[in-house]
C-alpha cells in the first residue's frame, strides 16, 4: 500500500457513447497501425481485417433502434444481419446496444426494499483525510488488528458527454480494520479519487485519450478465484472507431496497480474478456465489424512486482518470481505486459460471440509451497531463477504439479444460440515447453517485446501452438451468461469426510461449464480432460457434453458470475453460481448437489436497483458475504450483505463478531442494504478482489 497509509496489507498483518453510428461509415475505414503497447515501444505485427462495404439490412431483421421489438442482430432465419451487426457492434454502449446486451431497464414494481445498515462511526486513526465509515463494531487500537480490504473496479457509460475519466472508477468494496466492519462502497481512502491513478499515465503515454469516444470502455473482467489470489487487476476493452483500434488495458487496486496495454486492429470490437487464474493469458471474444466474423484473441500476459519495470530488478512481491518477467507463465497477476499472439477464427455459424470464460483447472493455491520447517512460499520464490531450476518444473520435479498443463475457453453467442469450446492446450503446452524444455529455448523467452521475433511468439509462426475449436453446440435458447468452476480433470479423486466418523469417502468431482439462457435454464456441460489442471492430458471432443440442467431460475436471466462464498458455503466456487435478472431487480444462487444437478438455493431482490451486473466480493480471513450490484439507471454501485460477519479472531481476543460465536447477522434473515457509491457513469461491469 501507499507508504503514507496507516494500514498494512491484509497478509502483512497476518493476514453513454454517441447515437448509433451509421453502418455505411464503416465502408470507408482507413487502416491505422496498431498503437504501441504501454509496456514496450516496438509496434506489434498483427493482421489487419480486410475492409469491405457493409451489406444492406435485411427486411426481416429486427432493427436495433426499434424499441417495440426485441433487439437482435439476426434475420427471420436466424442469420446475422450485417447492418444490424455493425450498428450494434460499432456502438456497443449505445442505448440499443445496452438493451441488446442486458435487456430492457428494470421497471418491476412491488419489489421489497432491504433495510439500510446505518453507519456507526468513521475510522479516525488515519487522520483528517480519512472519512471511511464503518457499520459494525467499535474502533479499537488495543486489540490485535487483522486488516483486510477488498477493492473493486467499475466501468460504464458517462452520465453526460464522452469523457473517458467519467467512465472508470475504483473503490473499496469492504474492509475490516481495528475491530470494525466496513460494507458501504466508498472511494479508496488511500488514493482520494474515484479515478484510478493509472488513467493519467495512460493519457500521458497516449495509450488512451481522455476525450476520444473510441477509448470509452465497453467490457471488463477480473478473473474470479479464491481470495488472496493472482486475480489482482481488471482487464478493460474499449470501443475503438473507424480510425482507432480498440485498446485493452488494466485497472488494479491500491496495492496492485501495474499498467499494461495493447491495441487491437481496427474493426475488432471486444465483447467479452476472461483471464486465467494463474495470469498466464487472457481470451477476448471479438466482433469483426468489417468482415462480419467472430474471433477470439489470445493475449499473453506478464506480471511483476508493484512499481517494477519490465526488465528491471525485482523484489519479493507476495512470492512472485524474483528473477524476471515470465510472459505466459504463472505469476502473481499484477500485469506489466500484454501482447496479442494470435486469433482463433470462430465458425461461420458463430459470428457474434457475446460472452467468454476460461479455465485451466488450477487455482493460485496450487502454486503455494510449504517447505517443512519453513515459511509458506511459492514456486515463484523457490523456483527463481527459473533458468537454473527448470528441472524442478519438469515431470518428476517438486514443482511439476504446480502450473497449468492445458485449458479451455467457452464462448457463447446470444443471437446465434450456440456455444463453442476452444482447446487452449496446444498453446499452453508450447509456452511451457519454451520455458522448460532446454536452456536455449528458455533464453528465447527472455527477449520480451512486441515484435514478431520477440517473446511471446505469434501463434502463426508456430502452428503447433494454435488453439483449436474443439466443439460447437447448438442451444435451445439465447445464452446470456457462462461461468466455469475451477476444478481440474485431476480433481476426480477428491474426498470428503463421512459425518460422525473419522473416515473419508471418494467423491469424484469434475470440471464443468455452466451456460444460462434467457428463459431461466442453466445447462451443465462436462469439460473433461480439456481442463487439464496439473497433469498433461489428451482430450477428445466427446469429453464435452451436456450432463444436466437446472430450471426455475426465472425468465429474463441477464448473466452469471462466480460465487465466492455465499454465507460461508464450502467450496462455493465449485458448488454454486450467481445469476441475475435485470427486469426483476433480482439476483440469486444455484447450488449444485453434485456435478450434474442443482437447484436455486437463494434469491435476493431490491427495489433500488437496475442490475446489469452482480458480483460477490472476495472474502478473506473475515467472512461476511457481500454483493456488489451495477445499478445502471441509478448510476451507482449498490451493495448488499448476504451473510453473517465472523471476524478472524476468537472471543478470547475480541468482542467484535468473534469467529467462535454466532457472528453478526444481517438486519433481515435474507440480507440487508449496505449503501451506494454514486458514479459519474452508468455502470455496466463491476469486479472486486482482495487487495494484497
Amino acid at each position: 500500500m501507499n507508504p503514507s497509509s496507516c494500514h498494512r496489507s491484509s497478509r502483512a498483518q497476518g493476514r453513454r457513447l454517441p447515437l448509433l453510428l451509421l453502418a455505411t461509415l464503416f465502408a470507408f475505414i482507413v487502416p491505422l497501425a496498431p498503437a504501441q503497447a504501454q509496456s514496450q515501444p516496438q509496434p506489434q505485427s498483427q493482421p489487419q481485417p480486410q475492409t469491405q462495404a457493409p451489406a444492406p439490412a435485411s427486411r426481416n431483421a429486427k432493427a436495433p433502434t426499434d424499441r417495440n421489438a426485441p433487439i437482435d442482430i439476426v434475420d427471420a432465419r436466424g442469420s446475422i444481419d450485417a447492418a444490424a451487426y455493425r450498428a450494434i457492434g460499432n456502438a456497443y454502449t449505445s442505448p440499443a446496444a445496452i438493451a441488446y446486451r442486458f435487456g430492457e431497464p428494470a421497471t418491476k414494481a412491488g419489489v421489497q426494499t432491504f433495510p439500510l445498515r446505518a453507519d456507526v462511526g468513521h475510522i479516525a486513526h488515519c487522520g483528517g483525510n480519512c472519512k471511511v465509515a464503518y457499520q459494525l463494531g467499535k474502533e479499537s487500537t488495543t486489540e490485535q488488528n487483522n486488516y483486510v480490504s477488498t477493492h473493486g473496479a467499475a466501468i460504464g457509460v458517462p452520465n453526460a458527454g464522452s469523457s473517458v475519466s467519467d467512465s472508470v472508477a475504483w473503490f473499496q468494496a469492504s474492509a475490516v480494520d481495528r475491530g470494525t466492519w466496513m460494507q458501504k462502497p466508498e472511494p479508496l481512502w488511500q488514493e482520494g479519487s474515484l479515478l484510478p491513478g493509472a488513467m493519467g499515465d495512460y493519457y500521458r503515454d497516449k495509450v488512451l485519450s481522455p476525450t476520444d469516444p473510441a477509448d470509452l470502455p465497453i467490457v471488463a473482467d477480473r478473473c474470479a478465484n479464491s481470495a488472496d489470489s493472482s486475480c489482482r487487476v481488471s482487464i478493460v476493452g474499449t470501443q475503438g472507431s473507424p480510425t482507432r483500434g480498440a485498446t485493452l488495458f488494466t485497472i488494479g487496486n491500491t496495492t496492485a496497480k501495474n499498467r499494461a496495454s495493447v491495441q487491437l486492429p481496427i474493426g475488432l470490437v471486444p465483447t467479452g474478456i476472461s483471464s486465467t487464474a494463474g495470469g498466464e493469458l487472457a481470451v477476448v471474444s471479438l466482433w469483426d465489424t468489417v468482415n462480419v466474423k467472430g474471433k477470439v484473441a489470445i493475449v499473453s500476459l506478464g506480471a511483476s512486482c508493484q512499481d517494477c519495470t519490465l526488465k528491471g530488478p525485482r523484489y519479493d512481491w507476495w512470492h512472485g518470481f524474483l528473477d524476471e518477467v515470465h510472459v505466459g507463465f504463472w505469476d502473481q497477476g499484477n500485469f506489466i505486459f500484454m501482447k496479442v499472439v494470435g486469433y482463433v477464427d470462430l465458425p461461420d455459424s458463430l459470428k457474434a460471440p457475446t460472452a467468454i470464460k476460461v479455465s485451466t483447472g488450477m487455482t493460485p493455491f496450487d502454486s503455494v509451497i510449504h517447505p517443512i520447517g519453513k515459511e509458506v512460499s511459492s514456486i515463484g520464490v523457490l523456483g527463481s531463477p527459473m533458468a537454473q531450476n527448470r528441472d524442478k518444473f519438469l515431470p518428476g520435479g517438486e514443482f511439476a504439479a504446480t502450473y497449468a498443463k492445458g485449458g479451455v475457453a467457452v464462448v457463447v453467442s446470444k443471437s446465434e444460440k450456440k456455444a463453442a469450446f476452444i482447446d487452449l492446450g496446444p498453446y499452453i503446452s508450447f509456452t511451457n515447453g519454451m520455458f522448460l524444455n532446454s536452456a536455449a529455448s528458455h533464453a528465447e523467452t527472455r527477449n520480451i517485446g512486441m515484435g514478431p521475433r520477440e517473446w511471446p511468439y505469434p501463434i502463426a509462426a508456430h502452428p503447433q501452438s494454435a488453439p483449436v475449436v474443439a466443439k460447437v453446440v447448438p442451444l435451445d435458447g439465447r445464452p446470456t451468461g457462462v461461468a466455469l468452476n475451477v476444478r481440474s480433470y485431476w480433481n476426480k479423486d477428491d474426498k470428503e469426510n463421512i459425518p460422525g466418523t473419522p473416515y473419508q469417502r471418494p467423491v469424484p468431482r469434475h470440471p464443468r461449464a455452466w451456460i444460462v439462457t434467457e428463459d431461466g435454464t442453466l445447462r451443465i456441460y462436462s469439460l473433461g480432460r480439456y481442463v487439464a489442471g496439473p497433469k498433461a492430458t489428451r482430450p477428445e471432443p466427446s469429453d464435452i457434453a451436456e450432463v444436466g440442467r437446472v430450471t426455475g431460475l426465472g425468465a429474463g436471466v441477464t448473466g452469471l458470475s462466480e460465487s465466492k462464498g455465499l454465507d460461508q458455503r464450502e467450496d462455493s466456487l465449485n458448488t454454486a453460481v450467481l445469476f441475475f435478472r435485470r427486469a426483476e431487480r433480482e439476483w440469486g444462487w444455484v447450488g449444485f448437489k453434485n456435478d450434474n444437478a442443482g437447484s436455486v438455493i437463494r434469491r435476493m431482490a431490491d427495489s433500488r436497483v437496475d442490475p446489469v451486473a452482480v458480483v460477490e466480493a472476495d472474502q478473506y480471513s473475515t467472512a461476511g458475504c457481500m454483493v456488489a450490484v451495477a445499478d445502471y439507471s441509478g448510476a451507482a454501485i449498490k451493495q448488499y450483505r448476504c451473510g453473517i460477519v465472523r471476524y478472524s479472531l476468537p472471543s478470547s481476543q475480541t468482542r467484535f463478531c468473534p469467529s467462535d460465536g454466532p457472528g453478526c447477522p444481517t438486519l433481515t434473515p435474507n440480507g440487508e442494504y449496505a449503501g451506494a457509491l454514486a458514479l459519474p457513469f452508468k455502470p455496466i461491469a463491476v469486479h472486486t478482489s482482495n487487495a494484497p
